[in-house]
């Protein structure tokens, strides 16, 4: 079963927490064993499990505006000299080296219906390049 879940980022950079939603298509679904992937189709998003305590994920954004400032000088933005751009083509390659780094996708075992997350993880969204309308792909599959 795949469902698409509907997100609307506010910010720039944000981490928004899907958890409910994928454990909602998870039950939909009837699954009993198995496991539930959630992947974002965005190459300036990212899905990632962390723990949602507002401090760490400050630090987390902290982190990757050090590993990877948006005032760099970025090949991707040179609108002068790149083809195939775009008439709203935004000047974000900085969202694009984070998602590379980041990943486009989680997968959790599920056990008897529920997602074997650990305590205090949650799945995140990862806005990069926001505000804006987006998509995350949950796939739940059975495990035979």
């Amino acid at each position: 079963m795949i469902e698409k879940l509907k997100l609307k980022s506010q910010k720039q950079f944000e981490l928004i927490d899907i958890t409910e939603q994928v454990k909602s298509a998870v039950s939909k679904s009837g699954l009993k064993n198995g496991t539930v992937t959630v992947f974002t189709p965005h190459t300036t998003a990212s899905v990632r499990l962390n723990h949602n305590e507002p401090l760490l994920l400050q630090d987390l954004m902290k982190m990757l505006y050090r590993l990877v400032p948006i005032d760099e000088n970025y090949s991707h933005d040179l609108f002068e000299i790149r083809t195939g751009i775009k008439a709203n083509e935004r000047s974000n390659g900085h969202a694009h080296v984070k998602a590379f780094l980041l990943g486009s996708s989680e997968t959790v075992p599920v056990e008897n219906g529920q997602m074997l997350l650990g305590d205090r993880q949650s799945i995140f969204f990862v806005e990069l390049d926001g505000a804006r309308e987006r998509e995350a792909v949950v796939s739940v599959t059975d495990g035979g």
